[in-house]
């Protein structure tokens, strides 16, 4: 059974539609059928009266005293029949319709006085509905029993039937289809709602809302709230970790700068040493608390979540910033951006991302940086190149680890590539280090475009 509730609804329907037009199109051609039986009895029971009553009782064989008024009876294998037969003498008297055909009366047994309705092979082949009955008649020489037979071809009512039951079958299919129409349209009402509150999770899932609104029907109403209960109570939780580390955050702030007057004071009195030591302490802690507040700041998600953020305008932006700065305003930016590109990211966390690396390039850089992005399926790929002096394949192995620097000259921490990675494994991209042309690093970013 297909996973789709849509497509179970419409299924169950349309099965029921059929088995009760099935059931209903077999209860309707059986009382068809039984009201044309009925009908054509009616009229033998009639043919057998007059028949009866026009019997010649002094005649050998039993015949009829003149012909009825139904010329079919005098017509060779009309398909209308009479015979009668003497039980004692075994003589017989046929209609001229029979000709010498002889209808076996006999194998109807149990025929008694009461009549009995049947069916007989006939001439050429037909099936005839038959009426036997035994008579006594009443002579001055005695009360011979006779057998009165009345025969009709079939022929015609079988074929009534069959046009009742073709345009009773095209009759119930136009039915069929009219009622699972009007299935396809309740369900498709009923689960609006529904869709509704699907495309009110996709929003959500992408971001453009942050809880469901709308009018929903009184069915799904405790769905949408336990939704939105479940929404805020995350966000919530999101929020006080935020706000917990941010109150951590500023209550280091104060003891980190009590060291750092304690390392001035320090050297003041000609302690360098311990000085040095206390400012390098309290550098490495204040920039650990500062990476710590801006994991806290990324957007959390799940495969599920959708975002877009366009990549040329972060790298433009980032770029035009990075030009203020000094490690940026002594280099040549190059930017070759062949289309405009939108990747499944959050807008802070790619500017947070394009920010580090464009950093990094511009703190190791000599003259040139150059950025190029690409298309490469359904995937967004981001070149950045400098001309610095590059990596071995050994430090290239060890970026990225937290708090690890490959050159203590540089000033910073080393934490910045650590977010980098950080970012890029919550949002499902790679990235990658090799030597680019000029001699420099050659960083490749490569992120899941965003959904159409």
């Amino acid at each position: 059974m297909p996973r789709s509730l849509r497509l179970r609804l419409l299924a169950g329907a349309a099965l029921w539609i059929a088995l009760a037009l099935l059931v209903a199109g077999i209860a309707i051609a059986f009382m068809f059928i039984g009201s044309v039986e009925r009908d054509q009895q009616r009229d033998l029971t009639a043919t057998f009266n007059r028949v009866v009553a026009l019997i010649d009782a002094g005649a050998s064989p039993p015949m009829l005293s003149r012909s009825l008024a139904d010329p079919r009876f005098d017509i060779p294998f009309s398909g209308l029949y009479w015979q009668l037969e003497d039980l004692e003498s075994g003589e017989a008297g046929r209609s001229r319709s029979l000709w010498d055909f002889v209808l076996q009366s006999a194998v109807l047994t149990g025929a008694g006085g009461e009549g009995r309705f049947a069916t007989l092979s006939g001439p050429s082949g037909q099936v005839l509905s038959v009426l036997v009955r035994d008579i006594r008649l009443t002579t001055a020489t005695g009360a011979p029993v006779l057998r009165v037979t009345i025969a009709e071809d079939r022929s015609t009512l079988d074929a009534a039937i069959a046009r009742f039951g073709r345009d009773l079958a095209a009759a119930l299919l136009i039915l069929a289809g009219a009622l699972i129409a009007a299935a396809w349209l309740q369900v498709h009402l009923g689960l609006s709602p529904l869709q509704k509150l699907r495309k009110g999770v996709e929003a959500v899932r992408r971001g453009r809302i942050d809880r469901l609104t709308g009018d929903f029907p009184a069915e799904v109403l405790p769905l949408t709230a336990e939704v939105n209960e479940l929404l805020q109570s995350q966000q919530a939780s999101i929020d006080f970790a935020r706000a917990r580390a941010a109150d951590l955050a500023h209550g280091l702030k104060t003891p980190l700068a009590v060291l750092a007057t304690t390392a001035d004071a320090l050297r003041a009195k000609s302690d360098s040493e311990t000085a040095a030591l206390i400012e390098q302490l309290a550098a490495e802690m204040a920039d650990r608390v500062d990476y710590q507040l801006r994991l806290s700041r990324l957007r959390l998600r799940t495969r599920a979540h959708t975002l877009s953020a366009g990549l040329d305008e972060a790298l433009r932006r980032t770029t035009a910033v990075l030009k203020k700065t000094h490690d940026g305003e002594r280099l040549d930016w190059s930017l070759d951006l062949t289309e405009p590109l939108a990747a499944d990211i959050d807008d802070h966390d790619l500017v947070e991302l394009v920010g580090v690396l464009l950093e990094n390039a511009a703190k190791w850089a000599r003259s040139r940086v150059h950025l190029r992005s690409r298309r490469d399926g359904d995937v967004a790929e981001i070149l950045i190149s400098d001309d610095g002096p590059g990596l071995t394949e050994e430090q290239i192995n060890e970026l990225g680890t937290r708090g690890r620097k490959l050159d203590q000259s540089k000033k910073g921490s080393g934490l910045g590539l650590s977010i980098a990675f950080e970012i890029v494994a919550l949002n499902n991209g790679t990235l990658s280090f090799g030597d680019a042309e000029q001699g420099g690093l050659l960083i490749t970013l490569r992120l899941p475009l965003a959904a159409r």
